[in-house]
């Protein structure tokens, strides 16, 4: 099975990603990845991406990048765990790029997930979990900012409205969770549904 988690900056997914890892361990193999990130060449492309010396960084170049890391990902560590069996946890995947660089950046929704595909070698996560916080209260939980997490209040509506649209368009695989609530609130409603699909 993979599992991602998605959210806007501060919104708490990266919690409950390592939560969720926890509780799915005691019985089964567990990946715990990040995206962009966790492989050599995704590292290197995550410190282009977040560092804030590139603020001029045109919004394609940017999408290009997050494909380039993900599918160095894909390749090299979720696929071949997936197929010994294995659950993948993913701290972001490709939601995120639609959500930032589709709605935040506005680029075309076509491309977007025209790259995503590639980016992830047509591979669709099985559950993905939407944490949804509220935008100002996401930002005071951000310490020093990256790049990203440096854009405006404006950018991060427009991130937090994809997100919201992309769980209203695929309710079955993207399930929204209210953010603005306790970490273990949070965690055992998460972990209520995956034991509901695991059970399928």
């Amino acid at each position: 099975m993979f599992i991602t988690f998605e959210g806007i900056d501060g919104s708490g997914k990266s919690v409950q990603a390592k939560r969720c890892v926890e509780f799915l361990s005691k019985d089964h193999e567990v990946l715990h990845c990040f995206d962009p990130g966790h492989t050599p060449i995704g590292n290197a492309v995550r410190s282009i991406l977040l560092n804030k010396d590139h603020m001029e960084m045109d919004a394609r170049t940017e999408l290009l990048l997050y494909a380039a890391a993900r599918s160095q990902l894909v390749i090299e560590e979720i696929e071949p765990f997936l197929a010994k069996g294995g659950i993948v946890v993913s701290d972001r995947f490709y939601d995120s790029t639609t959500a930032y660089q589709g709605y935040g950046r506005e680029l075309p929704l076509d491309l977007i997930v025209q790259l995503n595909m590639i980016g992830a070698h047509e591979l669709i996560p099985d559950l993905t979990f939407i944490i949804d916080t509220d935008i100002d209260t996401a930002a005071q939980r951000i310490g020093k900012a990256d790049r990203l997490e440096s854009e405006n209040r404006e950018f991060r509506a427009r991130v937090r409205h994809g997100y919201l649209l992309l769980a209203e368009q695929e309710p079955d695989r993207c399930k929204l969770i209210n953010g603005d609530r306790s970490i273990e609130e949070i965690c055992a409603e998460i972990a209520n549904i995956l034991q509901k699909k695991m059970a399928e």
